[in-house]
């Protein structure tokens, strides 16, 4: 699997998750958590800024 499929299958579980929102079976903010984790599992190159945002959260909270 190449990162163009990669980047395929994600960009269906973003729609997914984006339309799951909107039928209101889940929180916008949990929708946000779904879809940036499923970039950071996925390697895309929208990655990085994504595991920036963690650990700049996690410092927050863990120090």
């Amino acid at each position: 699997m190449n990162q163009t499929h990669i980047q395929v299958i994600d960009a269906f579980l973003f729609l997914y998750v984006i339309l799951t929102a909107r039928s209101r079976e889940i929180r916008w903010y949990q929708a946000a958590l779904i879809a940036l984790f499923g970039f950071l599992l996925a390697g895309t190159p929208f990655s990085y800024p994504v595991w920036a945002i963690v650990q700049a959260v996690g410092s927050l909270f863990f120090g």
